[in-house]
């Protein structure tokens, strides 16, 4: 009698290990997947940072530009942008040899930005397409005719995964120091 008691004892054991298992195994994955994708998030908060840095800086080149090459008068971009607007720029705009001038755009997120593979610097000609919007947007204070302050809010605009979309939005403010 005690022998056909447990008969089927062993198996139920094993699918309830079996369960147990599944379960563990499963919050692991889920846990690794999260993990992952919060990875991912990360890197495209870095990396959006890095971008917006770079837009107020190529800004500040170009700035510095007018007075150290051309001799024009300060924040007018070589005459380019003295008008508040958005613009877009990459690091090659303001660079020395090229092209100081800025592109007026209409309005924010601006076009996406490329990526140049053998370089892995962000433009906006490159081959591979990313995931990042930036823009220039700049106004001038102006005090009896003559600018005294530039300010630039560098605005990148992308997506990671499904989420909805993100921005970030760096303000730096420029002043005439140049004696």
């Amino acid at each position: 009698m005690k022998l056909s008691n447990k008969n089927g004892q062993t198996i139920v054991e094993a699918m309830i290990a079996l369960g147990i298992l599944t379960t563990g195994f499963l919050g692991i994955m889920a846990l690794l997947t999260k993990s992952f994708f919060l990875n991912r998030v990360t890197s495209d908060e870095l990396t959006a940072t890095y971008l917006a840095s770079e837009g107020t800086e190529v800004m500040k080149n170009i700035l510095d530009h007018d007075i150290y090459v051309l001799g024009n008068t300060w924040g007018t971009c070589g005459g380019v942008c003295t008008n508040d607007g958005t613009y877009i720029a990459d690091y090659t705009t303001g660079a020395p040899g090229q092209d100081q001038s800025l592109t007026a755009i209409a309005a924010c997120p601006g076009p996406y930005l490329h990526i140049d593979p053998t370089t892995n610097l962000y433009n906006y000609t490159g081959s591979a397409t990313t995931n990042f919007q930036r823009c220039l947007r700049i106004t001038h204070t102006v005090s009896a005719g003559t600018i005294i302050e530039v300010t630039v809010n560098s605005i990148i605009n992308w997506n990671t995964g499904t989420f909805t979309p993100q921005g970030l939005n760096i303000e730096d403010h420029f002043y005439n120091w140049h004696p």
